[in-house]
Protein backbone atom coordinates (compact mmCIF):
# COMPACT_ATOMS: atom_id res chain seq x y z
CA UNK A 1 0.00 0.00 0.00
CA UNK A 2 1.60 3.28 -0.73
CA UNK A 3 2.40 5.40 2.18
CA UNK A 4 1.93 8.74 0.52
CA UNK A 5 -0.72 10.70 2.02
CA UNK A 6 -4.51 9.96 1.71
CA UNK A 7 -6.55 12.16 0.10
CA UNK A 8 -8.89 13.70 2.57
CA UNK A 9 -11.53 13.27 -0.49
CA UNK A 10 -12.36 9.86 0.98
CA UNK A 11 -13.40 10.95 4.44
CA UNK A 12 -16.58 9.90 5.70
CA UNK A 13 -16.81 11.46 9.17
CA UNK A 14 -14.61 14.67 9.15
CA UNK A 15 -13.52 16.10 12.35
CA UNK A 16 -11.07 19.19 13.11
CA UNK A 17 -7.75 17.40 13.25
CA UNK A 18 -8.67 13.83 12.26
CA UNK A 19 -11.06 12.36 9.75
CA UNK A 20 -12.63 9.05 9.61
CA UNK A 21 -12.48 7.01 6.73
CA UNK A 22 -14.07 2.85 5.81
CA UNK A 23 -10.95 0.56 6.76
CA UNK A 24 -10.24 -2.30 4.26
CA UNK A 25 -8.30 -5.06 3.17
CA UNK A 26 -5.48 -2.66 1.66
CA UNK A 27 -4.87 -0.97 5.40
CA UNK A 28 -3.36 -4.32 6.83
CA UNK A 29 -0.18 -3.50 6.04
CA UNK A 30 0.06 -0.13 8.42
CA UNK A 31 -2.05 -1.46 11.07
CA UNK A 32 -0.55 -5.31 11.34
CA UNK A 33 2.76 -3.56 13.02
CA UNK A 34 1.02 -1.56 15.68
CA UNK A 35 -0.80 -5.10 17.59
CA UNK A 36 2.72 -5.79 17.64
CA UNK A 37 4.09 -3.13 19.83
CA UNK A 38 3.75 -3.59 23.31
CA UNK A 39 2.94 -0.50 24.48
CA UNK A 40 0.16 -0.33 21.78
CA UNK A 41 -1.39 -3.66 22.40
CA UNK A 42 -1.01 -3.71 26.59
CA UNK A 43 -4.31 -3.21 26.80
CA UNK A 44 -6.28 -4.95 23.79
CA UNK A 45 -7.08 -8.49 23.66
CA UNK A 46 -4.93 -9.06 20.39
CA UNK A 47 -1.71 -8.69 22.06
CA UNK A 48 -1.81 -11.83 23.53
CA UNK A 49 -0.56 -13.60 20.29
CA UNK A 50 2.02 -12.47 17.16
CA UNK A 51 0.11 -10.72 14.78
CA UNK A 52 0.61 -10.96 10.95
CA UNK A 53 -0.25 -8.69 7.88
CA UNK A 54 -2.42 -11.58 6.33
CA UNK A 55 -4.49 -11.92 9.71
CA UNK A 56 -5.39 -8.11 9.91
CA UNK A 57 -6.43 -8.28 6.31
CA UNK A 58 -8.39 -11.41 6.67
CA UNK A 59 -10.33 -9.55 9.67
CA UNK A 60 -10.49 -6.14 7.78
CA UNK A 61 -12.63 -8.22 4.65
CA UNK A 62 -14.59 -9.35 7.43
CA UNK A 63 -15.49 -6.64 8.89
CA UNK A 64 -16.26 -5.10 5.36
CA UNK A 65 -19.47 -6.79 5.02
CA UNK A 66 -20.38 -7.50 8.57
CA UNK A 67 -23.64 -6.06 9.36
CA UNK A 68 -22.53 -6.37 13.18
CA UNK A 69 -19.44 -4.20 12.89
CA UNK A 70 -17.98 -1.30 11.43
CA UNK A 71 -13.79 -0.16 11.15
CA UNK A 72 -13.07 2.72 10.44
CA UNK A 73 -8.97 4.39 9.26
CA UNK A 74 -7.89 6.73 11.60
CA UNK A 75 -6.29 9.64 9.24
CA UNK A 76 -4.23 13.11 10.38
CA UNK A 77 -5.64 15.68 8.44
CA UNK A 78 -2.59 17.91 8.40
CA UNK A 79 0.49 14.81 7.84
CA UNK A 80 -2.51 12.62 5.55
CA UNK A 81 -1.23 9.38 7.83
CA UNK A 82 -3.04 6.66 8.88
CA UNK A 83 -2.53 6.82 12.73
CA UNK A 84 -5.10 4.32 14.49
CA UNK A 85 -8.56 2.13 14.03
CA UNK A 86 -11.70 2.64 15.75
CA UNK A 87 -14.67 0.84 15.69
CA UNK A 88 -18.23 -0.49 16.63
CA UNK A 89 -18.74 -4.28 17.79
CA UNK A 90 -21.57 -6.17 18.16
CA UNK A 91 -24.05 -3.73 16.75
CA UNK A 92 -27.59 -4.76 17.88
CA UNK A 93 -30.31 -3.58 16.11
CA UNK A 94 -32.81 -5.09 18.23
CA UNK A 95 -31.65 -3.63 21.58
CA UNK A 96 -30.00 -0.22 19.42
CA UNK A 97 -26.28 -1.20 20.89
CA UNK A 98 -23.10 -1.20 20.19
CA UNK A 99 -19.39 -1.88 21.93
CA UNK A 100 -17.10 0.99 21.14
CA UNK A 101 -12.97 0.36 20.37
CA UNK A 102 -10.25 2.35 19.54
CA UNK A 103 -6.65 1.96 18.91
CA UNK A 104 -4.07 4.60 18.46
CA UNK A 105 -1.03 2.81 16.54
CA UNK A 106 1.28 5.71 15.96
CA UNK A 107 2.74 6.30 19.76
CA UNK A 108 4.36 9.86 18.72
CA UNK A 109 0.38 10.97 18.30
CA UNK A 110 -0.87 9.79 21.96
CA UNK A 111 -2.07 12.94 24.12
CA UNK A 112 -2.72 14.68 21.31
CA UNK A 113 -6.42 14.96 21.51
CA UNK A 114 -6.89 12.19 18.79
CA UNK A 115 -8.46 9.60 20.60
CA UNK A 116 -11.46 12.06 22.14
CA UNK A 117 -12.16 13.43 18.92
CA UNK A 118 -12.35 9.93 16.77
CA UNK A 119 -14.56 9.10 19.98
CA UNK A 120 -16.70 11.81 19.27
CA UNK A 121 -17.24 11.44 15.66
CA UNK A 122 -17.85 7.54 16.20
CA UNK A 123 -20.36 7.81 19.06
CA UNK A 124 -22.01 10.78 16.87
CA UNK A 125 -22.22 8.52 13.82
CA UNK A 126 -23.33 5.55 16.32
CA UNK A 127 -26.67 7.74 17.52
CA UNK A 128 -26.90 10.10 14.19
CA UNK A 129 -26.56 7.55 11.44
CA UNK A 130 -27.37 3.95 13.23
CA UNK A 131 -29.83 5.46 15.55
CA UNK A 132 -28.83 3.44 18.29
CA UNK A 133 -29.40 3.89 22.05
CA UNK A 134 -26.46 3.01 23.67
CA UNK A 135 -22.70 2.64 23.32
CA UNK A 136 -20.59 0.80 25.59
CA UNK A 137 -17.03 -0.26 26.34
CA UNK A 138 -14.90 -1.86 28.13
CA UNK A 139 -11.24 -0.48 30.02
CA UNK A 140 -8.84 -1.55 32.10
CA UNK A 141 -8.68 -0.49 35.80
CA UNK A 142 -5.08 1.39 35.82
CA UNK A 143 -5.39 2.60 32.41
CA UNK A 144 -6.11 6.29 33.15
CA UNK A 145 -5.39 8.11 29.95
CA UNK A 146 -7.93 5.88 28.00
CA UNK A 147 -10.52 6.74 30.79
CA UNK A 148 -9.94 10.17 30.41
CA UNK A 149 -10.53 10.11 26.99
CA UNK A 150 -13.88 8.07 27.27
CA UNK A 151 -14.91 10.57 29.99
CA UNK A 152 -14.01 13.39 27.84
CA UNK A 153 -16.29 12.07 25.04
CA UNK A 154 -19.29 11.80 27.69
CA UNK A 155 -19.20 8.07 28.64
CA UNK A 156 -19.64 7.70 32.14
CA UNK A 157 -18.58 4.54 34.26
CA UNK A 158 -21.71 1.66 35.26
CA UNK A 159 -19.66 -1.06 37.04
CA UNK A 160 -16.88 -2.98 37.28
CA UNK A 161 -15.83 -6.60 36.45
CA UNK A 162 -13.18 -7.57 38.78
CA UNK A 163 -10.23 -9.09 37.89
CA UNK A 164 -10.87 -9.95 34.19
CA UNK A 165 -8.17 -8.42 32.42
CA UNK A 166 -4.86 -10.38 32.96
CA UNK A 167 -1.92 -7.72 31.87
CA UNK A 168 2.05 -8.32 32.23
CA UNK A 169 1.18 -10.73 35.08
CA UNK A 170 -1.71 -9.16 36.24
CA UNK A 171 -5.21 -9.44 37.05
CA UNK A 172 -6.81 -6.11 36.55
CA UNK A 173 -10.23 -4.76 36.55
CA UNK A 174 -12.06 -4.14 33.89
CA UNK A 175 -14.22 -0.71 34.60
CA UNK A 176 -17.59 -0.73 32.36
CA UNK A 177 -18.46 2.95 30.47
CA UNK A 178 -21.76 3.87 28.92
CA UNK A 179 -23.27 6.51 27.09
CA UNK A 180 -26.74 6.78 25.84
CA UNK A 181 -28.51 8.75 23.44
CA UNK A 182 -30.21 11.42 25.57
CA UNK A 183 -26.95 11.79 27.47
CA UNK A 184 -25.04 12.42 24.11
CA UNK A 185 -27.37 15.11 22.47
CA UNK A 186 -27.48 16.86 25.70
CA UNK A 187 -23.41 16.98 26.17
CA UNK A 188 -23.76 17.99 22.10
CA UNK A 189 -25.90 20.81 23.26
CA UNK A 190 -23.61 22.41 25.95
CA UNK A 191 -20.63 21.94 23.46
CA UNK A 192 -22.57 23.92 20.91
CA UNK A 193 -23.52 26.27 23.23
CA UNK A 194 -20.18 26.73 24.54
CA UNK A 195 -18.71 26.95 21.17
CA UNK A 196 -21.06 30.13 20.09
CA UNK A 197 -20.16 31.79 23.80
CA UNK A 198 -16.50 31.61 22.80
CA UNK A 199 -17.03 32.83 19.05
CA UNK A 200 -19.69 35.55 20.26
CA UNK A 201 -16.86 36.55 22.94
CA UNK A 202 -13.78 36.71 20.06
CA UNK A 203 -16.17 38.36 17.72
CA UNK A 204 -16.58 41.35 20.30
CA UNK A 205 -13.11 41.34 21.36
CA UNK A 206 -12.22 41.95 17.56
CA UNK A 207 -14.77 45.07 17.78
CA UNK A 208 -13.00 46.39 20.36
CA UNK A 209 -9.72 45.92 19.25
CA UNK A 210 -10.89 47.76 15.90
CA UNK A 211 -12.78 50.72 17.58
CA UNK A 212 -9.52 51.20 20.05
Amino acid sequence: MSSRPEDIRHAYLLGERIYLRGATPDDAEICAPWFNDEEVNRYLLTGRRPNTVEQSRKYLRRAMISEREVVFAIVERESGRHIGNTSLHQIDPIFRSAVFGLVIGVRECWRRGYGTEATRLVTDYAFSRLNLHRVGLEVAADNPNARRVYERAGYRVEGTRREAFYVNGRYLDSVLMSILRPEWEAARGERVENDEKVEKGEKAEKQGEEKG
